[in-house]
């Protein structure tokens, strides 16, 4: 698994290198300025993304879609730290809580998800069973069951221009609901004074020429909602994707664009 794992990241990062596509060559810009460290710890592999931000990154055997590595990120704070999306599984969740602990010598103290699916609700009940404070949007607590997985502990709530009120456990990060896209509930989460945010399953990453995955999405208003978090966080300078290399807000437009011509199609 772990030289499944090396090899999957290593073919994301050079993906981003063609000289074919500008897009892909302004998130590859994007990341070797900011890359600082990478580490592999069992399943999981770290990517230092600033001083503040590790980006966590597994990989998984899917039926449809074969092994599909999957992003979220720790953004650490003095005392603590907050995780965006647990691993695909318990087990991985457990290994990130971890490697937070011994390497950072911070501890995860809460935890907010982008949607309910695996990828990003896998390892709540590793979360859970640690003590950690766990939010989500509602409609992904009620969905999570549905889809045979643990809910957060907490609702998040939400503002009817999409703004959170943010409970103190999550002060590191600003969450915001864009509206629909990859799903009902897909929400995404701003790391304060990184100019890092994490998109989440909302954004394409670069080079990407389809939605993916839109079994439960509501392509009518994935475009506007990629509009409203770009709106939302003018200053981003690093976009990171669920699914892919993180790279510049290039990706909310590429999202955008892709989303407008799925509407056409």
């Amino acid at each position: 698994m772990r030289s499944r794992l090396q090899f999957s990241l290593l073919s994301i990062v050079l993906c981003s290198c063609t000289d074919a596509d500008p897009v892909a060559e302004s998130v590859s810009r994007s990341v070797t300025d900011r890359h600082i460290a990478s580490e592999i710890r069992g399943d999981v592999q770290f990517t230092q993304l600033s001083d503040t931000v590790w980006m966590h990154t597994t990989v998984h055997e899917t039926e449809t879609w074969g092994p599909v590595p999957s992003n979220g990120i720790i953004v650490v704070g003095a005392t603590h730290a907050v995780l965006v999306d647990t691993a695909w599984t318990n087990a991985q969740t457990q290994t990130i809580l971890e490697w937070t602990a011994d390497v950072l010598d911070t501890p995860v103290t809460a935890a907010v998800f982008t949607h309910a699916h695996q990828d990003k609700m896998g390892g709540v009940q590793a979360l859970r069973d640690a003590g950690v404070a766990t939010y989500a949007h509602p409609l992904s607590n009620e969905i999570a069951p549905t889809h045979g997985l643990v809910p957060a502990e907490f609702d998040l709530a939400i503002s009817d221009d999409g703004s959170v009120i943010t409970p103190e456990e999550l002060a590191l990060v600003d969450v915001f609901y864009p509206g629909a896209g990859h799903t009902r509930d897909n929400i995404v989460v701003n790391a304060r004074g990184a100019d890092i945010l994490f998109g989440g399953c909302l954004v394409r990453s670069g080079g990407s020429t389809s939605l993916g995955n839109t079994d439960e999405a509501s392509i009518p208003d994935w475009a506007q909602s990629a509009d409203n978090v770009t709106r939302r966080f003018p200053d981003a300078t690093v976009v990171v994707p669920s699914h892919g290399p993180p790279g510049g807000p290039d990706l909310l437009a590429l999202t955008a664009d892709l989303a407008r011509k799925a509407q056409v199609d």
